[in-house]
C-alpha cells in the first residue's frame, strides 16, 4: 500500500478524534515532513469538509426547561428572574451550567455545537416564593421561549444526584435580556403545543427551531 495511503489514514482517524486544522498540520508535520503535509493537503481538507457536511445533516436541536420553582438556589426562588436575564451571551468563553433529568438519555445524545431554545414554564412561585431578603416581591415570570443556546460540553457520566446530569450552555440570544417576548400563545403556534408543553427537555425538530430564529428575524426588521 502506497505510503501516503497509510499516512492519510492515520490523519483521518487523528481528524475523527476531534483534532483541529491547525492540529492536523501540526502532527502531520511531526510525523512526516512540510513536504508530505502539502501533498496530502487537498485530501485532508476534503476530508474536514465531508466531516462537517455530515456534522450538519446530522445535527440535532434541543428545548432546555427552566422551572421557576425549581430553580431558586440557597439564595431563594425571587432570584430566578435575575439568573435569566443575566444568562451570558458576552464571550464564546462565557457558559452555564443546566440540568437535563437522565430519563430523556439527553445526556447521551447532546454534541458540542449544537443548538436549542430555553423555555421558561408556568411560573407557579407565590408572593412569599418571590419575596426577596429585602421584602420586595419581584414579578410572576411569563412562560415562553427565552433565549437561544449552543452546547459547549457535555458531561455525560457526571451526576448532579442520583437523576440529574450536566450539560453546559453558552447563551446565542437571550430575549429576556433583550426585552423580547415571545409568549407561550406563540410559543405553542410557532413549535406545536405538543412538543412546548412538554415537562421534561427534549429534542426539537430543525424546521421548528428555525421557526423561532425566523420569528425573532421578523420582529428585529
Amino acid at each position: 500500500m502506497n505510503n501516503n495511503i497509510i499516512r492519510l489514514q492515520i490523519i483521518k482517524s487523528k481528524i475523527d478524534d476531534g483534532l483541529t486544522h491547525e492540529e492536523v498540520e501540526s502532527f502531520s508535520n511531526n510525523q512526516y515532513g512540510a513536504d508530505i503535509t502539502a501533498q496530502l493537503k487537498p485530501e485532508i481538507e476534503e476530508y474536514f469538509e465531508q466531516k462537517e457536511i455530515y456534522r450538519e445533516k446530522n445535527k440535532r436541536y434541543w428545548m432546555l426547561i427552566c422551572n421557576p420553582m425549581q430553580w431558586g438556589d440557597e439564595a431563594g426562588e425571587y432570584i430566578v428572574n435575575e439568573l435569566l436575564k443575566n444568562l451570558h451571551i458576552k464571550t464564546e468563553d462565557d457558559y452555564e451550567w443546566w440540568k437535563i433529568n437522565k430519563q430523556s438519555n439527553m445526556h447521551k445524545k447532546m454534541k458540542i455545537g449544537e443548538k436549542g431554545i430555553i423555555k421558561v414554564s408556568e411560573d407557579t412561585r407565590n408572593d412569599d416564593l418571590r419575596t426577596s431578603k429585602d421584602g420586595k416581591i419581584v414579578d410572576k415570570l411569563d412562560s415562553g421561549i427565552y433565549g437561544i443556546f449552543e452546547v459547549v460540553e457535555c458531561y455525560d457520566n457526571k451526576c448532579i444526584d442520583e437523576s440529574e446530569y450536566y450539560v453546559s450552555i453558552r447563551m446565542i440570544e437571550n430575549y429576556f435580556n433583550d426585552g423580547i417576548n415571545i409568549s407561550k400563545s406563540k410559543s405553542n403556534e410557532l413549535i406545536g403545543e405538543t412538543i412546548y408543553n412538554s415537562q421534561s427537555s427534549r429534542e426539537l425538530n430543525k424546521v421548528l427551531f428555525n421557526k423561532v430564529l425566523s420569528y425573532i428575524d421578523g420582529i428585529r426588521k
